[in-house]
């Protein structure tokens, strides 16, 4: 899940200001020692803070941090020092349509506190996974992931990734892809969509049959509400809703 871009600025040696942890009795530690093997044997991964996530914040595809942080793991270089990888682990969103194909109850429930009781309780999610161009393909980010999975921080993993299908490194480490079905909403305008016989795709320029239900599309989620305010800017109202229906929608991986 990292952007292709090689880096233009050298990268910063681990200084005094987060130095490697030693504590013994860090599980996660323990634990990347003991399953590290071939030239992943070279990194030390240990807990790391939020700024280690900012130092190799460029190199991912997704501008800015997670809304949330609960942990922060890090791959270090045994002989350099150097900061080669991180992976976040965060709150997870509310609505997820493929928690309940992934897992089934309790996640079928329609009591909306109900299930998010029980979401915040059993679940977190890998929302960030960043490796430095210079240590890819040493099998980093699998080790990253397969250490946190070795002593998650709830019963239940999520890792929902945009441009996952492009990297096997979650399901290398034992998690399982699930369909990301469309959510309500997404249904809803797919549905008026081809009502008005454009099944395909959503037009930059829409008719006026068609903004109706985009206007109530953007209208049901706080993220797009913003899209609405006037002057509506269609193309871009349109632009998001496209990659909401899109059948090439982001791949869901889900541990155990």
């Amino acid at each position: 899940m990292n952007h292709p871009t090689t880096p233009t600025t050298p990268i910063t040696p681990i200084t005094t200001s987060h130095p490697p942890a030693q504590a013994p009795r860090d599980p996660w530690r323990v634990l990347a020692c003991s399953a590290l093997a071939g030239p992943a044997e070279d990194f030390i991964i240990e807990p790391g803070t939020r700024a280690d996530l900012d130092a190799l914040a460029r190199f991912h595809y997704r501008a800015g941090a997670p809304a949330t942080i609960d942990l922060v793991l890090r791959a270090i270089d045994r002989p350099t020092g150097m900061l080669a990888g991180v992976l976040v682990v965060s709150r997870p969103t509310l609505n997820g349509p493929w928690r309940a194909p992934a897992w089934g109850a309790p996640f079928t429930t329609s009591n909306k506190r109900r299930a998010a009781r029980a979401l915040n309780r059993t679940v977190r999610c890998i929302s960030r996974v960043i490796i430095d161009p210079r240590f890819r393909g040493l099998g980093l980010a699998r080790e990253l992931v397969r250490t946190y999975l070795a002593r998650p921080l709830t019963p239940r993993t999520e890792a929902p990734a945009a441009m996952g299908r492009f990297a096997n490194f979650f399901l290398a480490a034992g998690m399982r892809a699930v369909p990301s079905p469309p959510s309500r909403r997404d249904a809803r305008l797919l549905t008026a969509m081809r009502r008005i016989g454009r099944p395909a795709r959503v037009p930059s320029a829409p008719p006026p049959a068609l903004k109706g239900a985009l206007a109530a599309w953007a209208a049901e989620s706080r993220a797009t509400r913003g899209l609405l305010a006037r002057p509506i800017h269609w193309p871009t109202l349109a632009a998001h809703a496209a990659r909401a229906v899109s059948p090439d929608r982001p791949t869901v991986y889900v541990w155990p």
